[in-house]
């Protein structure tokens, strides 16, 4: 992954957890605003693990 991906990839958790502050700060839910955080997150983990087990597991050429 590039720099310029990170970069991206950052500012769009950031934007994203700033959106859910401010829903909390309005009255939402912050069990369920706090849950979807970790969710993302989660699955953002997962995804760059799994295709990195997959690069492992191929043949070497």
């Amino acid at each position: 992954m590039s720099d310029e991906e990170r970069r991206k990839r950052a500012a769009e958790q950031e934007a994203r957890a700033l959106r859910a502050l401010e829903s909390i700060m309005n009255g939402g839910d912050l069990g369920k605003e706090t849950l979807d955080l970790s969710n993302e997150y989660s699955e953002g983990v997962w995804a760059r693990f799994t295709t990195w087990f997959r690069g492992l597991r191929r043949p070497k050429a």
